[in-house]
């Protein structure tokens, strides 16, 4: 049981990496790339890569609980972005600031959100717990 925990949470870590990967250069390469992934892959991965991120420390919750908790999340994230203070703006103009808050409301952002959670549950479904449990039956 232990040896699936850890390869789940191997798995996991290199999904985040790669999300964060993907979504970094869909910025910085925005220009190059047509419209729709230039505008759009950031925010899915950035979802994506908080469902793994929660999937971290909840390993025993449901795909449900974890998809629902990471849609919260992005959501109080994207609303957070209506308010400006000094200090909050500040934090934003940092990249990492950027990054994990984001800078301003769009309301494409809840559709990429959603995108990238129910693209996470998808995949942790079919290729990480599927795996997992026919490992142990071979």
């Amino acid at each position: 049981m232990k040896t699936k925990k850890f390869s789940r949470v191997i798995n996991y870590l290199i999904l985040i990496i790669v999300a964060a990967v993907l979504g970094i250069l869909s910025r910085k390469y925005g220009s190059v790339l047509p419209e729709f992934p230039a505008s759009y892959t950031g925010d899915t991965m950035w979802a994506f890569a908080l469902y793994f991120l929660l999937s971290l420390f909840l390993l025993k919750r449901s795909f449900s609980f974890r998809f629902w908790l990471t849609c919260l999340i992005a959501l109080i994230d994207e609303f957070s972005q209506l308010f400006h203070t000094p200090w909050l703006d500040e934090l934003r103009s940092t990249t990492i600031g950027a990054l994990v808050l984001g800078n301003t409301f769009v309301w494409t952002d809840l559709l990429c959100y959603l995108a990238g959670a129910v693209l996470a549950v998808v995949v942790d479904y079919v290729f990480i717990r599927t795996r997992d449990y026919q490992v142990g039956r071979w």
